[in-house]
């Protein structure tokens, strides 16, 4: 049993002046919002339950058509929030949820995800940091990544591959983000292997060193979180980040400070290991949506011309 516990940081713009965040999904409106960060909520919880279900079609509920299966994953997840700019209320007239309440600066929420994690250290053999806008759907997510640190250890860390799905058509495709990301936001180069493996069912899954530690999530292990509590920066931005202006927010998504080699899954393996940034806002935006049209229309001419030609001639072209 892998015992994980997941800290969500969660922000929603209530008063556009008190905001202290103004890009990204905390523009969009308080019911694309909360519809988003309840899919991402219900996706982790449905990992992260104790037990899944396999349901009859007899219409009845009874012993022989709900069976609880035990899984090997299970922990706890916790919406960490700022007061009155969140949506916690709205999510909790659908059931109960686990929240915590910080009186600090919005784009601090990421440390105090860190803070609780200290505070539960010993207690989980993962601890995973993700946004509210992005969400786990891999019931076997947590198994690899243990299964990763079991293999190669605790002096790396892992970051999942980050997605959005493109929309064209009537069409869906999976766009993957942050190859390579902002120079800004690049880690110092570490040591350590350039490419990591693992097996698959279906053969050897590669991971590579990066430098951009950007996926919207992480995970470390217990020991992990216990060697990076004691440096500095773990609880707050150092006094030489703020005076550098460093985004805390930013700074906070950066697993273990940026001390160990980060792997991330190499290309041609992206879904072994991946995250759904749900809003889908980077590969809508003009740029990007304008090129991956452009290079969508051809290939997509080319299925149907090739589509054409398969399908069967009406009968009575057939000579019937």
């Amino acid at each position: 049993m892998v015992r994980v516990l997941v800290c969500i940081p969660h922000f929603f713009r209530r008063k556009s002046e008190n905001s202290g965040i103004s890009n990204g999904s905390n523009l969009d409106s308080l019911e694309k919002r909360l519809s988003e960060i309840k899919y991402c909520y219900q996706q982790i919880s449905a990992v992260m339950a104790p037990v899944m279900f396999t349901l009859g079609t007899e219409g009845r509920i009874g012993n022989n058509l709900v069976e609880p299966i035990p899984k090997t994953t299970h922990g706890d997840v916790i919406l960490v929030s700022v007061p009155d700019e969140h949506l916690l209320v709205e999510l909790s007239n659908e059931g109960k949820i686990q929240a915590r309440i910080w009186a600090g600066p919005p784009r601090q929420l990421g440390y105090q995800c860190r803070r609780i994690f200290a505070r539960h250290v010993g207690q989980y053999d993962l601890y995973c940091f993700i946004e509210d806008d992005t969400a786990i759907v891999d019931p076997a997510f947590f198994r690899k990544v243990a299964k990763f640190y079991e293999t190669h250890g605790e002096d790396k860390v892992l970051v999942p591959s980050r997605f959005e799905i493109f929309n064209y058509q009537s069409r869906g495709w999976r766009a993957y983000l942050g190859r390579p990301g902002f120079r800004t936001l690049r880690l110092p180069e570490q040591k350590g292997p350039e490419i990591l493996t693992l097996q698959d069912f279906d053969g050897e899954v590669i991971f590579e060193k990066t430098r951009d530690s950007q996926a919207g999530a992480y995970v470390i292990t217990d020991a992990q979180l216990r060697s990076w509590m004691k440096r500095p920066g773990f609880q707050a931005p150092t006094e030489r980040q703020t005076y550098a202006k460093f985004d805390p927010m930013e700074l906070a998504m950066i697993p273990m400070g940026g001390r160990l080699p980060i792997y991330r899954p190499a290309m041609g393996h992206l879904d072994f290991l991946q995250v759904h940034h749900v809003p889908s806002l980077t590969c809508n935006r003009k740029t990007p949506r304008e090129k991956l049209v452009e290079y969508l229309d051809p290939m997509l001419q080319k299925e149907w011309d090739v589509w054409v030609k398969k399908a069967p001639l009406p009968s009575k072209e057939r000579g019937h």
